[in-house]
Order: C-alpha cells, then sequence, then structure tokens
C-alpha cells in the first residue's frame, strides 16, 4: 500500500505539452466528458421532474435526449484510442488518457441512470399511479436525494476540467449525507409510505432511490481518477476518513 503521508503533485498539469497537437487532443477528449457530464446532470433532474412532479414530457425528453450521451461515449472512446494510437504515452500521459477513459465510463453509467429513473415515472403512469401517490415528505427525500447526487456528480465534472484534489475531497466528505438522504427516502417507502402502494409501485420507487444513489457513486470513483491523476496514488478502497485527514493535512 502506498505511502499517502508523501502525497504532492506529481506534475504541473496545466503546463502543456511540447507538442501542441498533443494537448488539443486531451482537451478535446475532456471536453466531450465535460459536456456528457452537463448531459446528465439535466438528465438526472428531469427524470426526477417526470417522477416526483408526475410530468410525464419529462420522462419522453430524457429517453429522446439518451442517445446524445452513448454517442458522446463513443467518441469519447475513438479519442481514447486515438491519443494512444498516435502518441503512444507513457508516465503521466498514460495516466491522464487512462484516468479520462474510466471516467467517461463512469458518466455513461450514470446517464443510464437517469435513463433508469425516467422509466420508472412512465410505468408509474401506466400503473395507474395518480399525482396524489406520493406523501410530501417521500417527495421532500426523493428531491433532497436528487440534489445531492446532483451536487456530487457536478462538483465531479468540475474537478475533471482541473484534475481539482480539494473538489474530489469535497466528494468524498459529501458521500456521508449521499447515503443518509439515500436511507431516508428508502425509510419513508418502507414504513407509512408503503401503505396503499402496489408491490411494483413500491418496487419503481426504491429502484429510483438506488438509481440515485448510484449516481453520487459514480461521482466518487470518478473523484477517484482525479486524485489518481493529480497525485499518481491509487486510492479506490482506501478508508475515506482517513483519506480525506491525510489530504487536508496536505493543504488540499
Amino acid at each position: 500500500m502506498t505511502d499517502t503521508t508523501s502525497l504532492k503533485p506529481i506534475a504541473d498539469l496545466a503546463s502543456g505539452h511540447t507538442v501542441r497537437r498533443y494537448d488539443q487532443e486531451l482537451a478535446k477528449l475532456r471536453g466531450i466528458i465535460l459536456e456528457m457530464g452537463e448531459r446528465v446532470v439535466e438528465q438526472t433532474q428531469s427524470a426526477v421532474r417526470a417522477l416526483v412532479d408526475r410530468e410525464d414530457s419529462q420522462a419522453f425528453r430524457v429517453l429522446d435526449r439518451e442517445p446524445q450521451i452513448d454517442f458522446l461515449s463513443l467518441d469519447a472512446d475513438e479519442e481514447v484510442f486515438l491519443v494512444i494510437a498516435r502518441r503512444q504515452p507513457t508516465a503521466v500521459d498514460l495516466r491522464i488518457v487512462l484516468a479520462l477513459s474510466k471516467i467517461a465510463d463512469d458518466v455513461e453509467r450514470a446517464g443510464d441512470k437517469a435513463v433508469r429513473i425516467a422509466r420508472q415515472a412512465l410505468e408509474l403512469r401506466d400503473l395507474g399511479a395518480g399525482a396524489d401517490l406520493l406523501s410530501e415528505a417521500l417527495r421532500d427525500a426523493l428531491r433532497q436525494l436528487d440534489d445531492k447526487a446532483c451536487c456530487m456528480f457536478e462538483r465531479g465534472i468540475k474537478a475533471v476540467a482541473t484534475f481539482d484534489v480539494a473538489l474530489a475531497l469535497h466528494i468524498f466528505e459529501d458521500e456521508s449525507s449521499l447515503y443518509q438522504a439515500s436511507h431516508e427516502a428508502r425509510k419513508l417507502l418502507g414504513e407509512q409510505d408503503r401503505e396503499g402502494l402496489t408491490p411494483r409501485q413500491a418496487v419503481c420507487l426504491l429502484t429510483t432511490a438506488h438509481a440515485l444513489e448510484r449516481i453520487g457513486n459514480h461521482a466518487s470513483n470518478i473523484a477517484e481518477q482525479v486524485i489518481y491523476v493529480a497525485l499518481g496514488q491509487d486510492v479506490r478502497y482506501r478508508n475515506r476518513e482517513i483519506l480525506i485527514e491525510t489530504l487536508r493535512h496536505h493543504g488540499y
């Protein structure tokens, strides 16, 4: 296991390369990922609005726009391939390319979760669920879970723009509140709000809560890759509290 007491930036990642074309290729790849991330947040918010506020049109919009993220994901894969084939990157550059590839995958998978929520909203409609299906408490719980997941994801995308370790740490610090928000939604659904729901309706709502939690998890995965690029350390599976304390101690 790597000693995190000596964590320092491995390079000035904003300094650029002597090959200007290489910089442009990396910027293009990162730009694709940033656009994907923005679309995922928009998709997630629209999907939750469709379910909580019974705005079915928002669910259809999410489904219609899903291919846009898929096509961007294909573009990202192609850019990764081209950069590796053309430049044969090593050391820091290879770490950046591989990390961006993994980040693109997490962003695409988060987009899939937004689509899943939209499908749950439409299934509830098909099951004959009216606008009064959800109690106000459960609506608020789902909105709070949505806000927390999207906030984490937005931070993750911003962190990718500059490989910002401090933003990545904020995402780790938000994990506990994400899980708390998820727990509150599940608790409400499992107790008083379950009365009057059919088993299938309950499953739709539980699936939504799980999808939102997973979007937050994808944000955490992105944060891990940001730290990997910036500091050259693989922090997956590390104790979060110790990791946060160590990096904060080093000024991040």
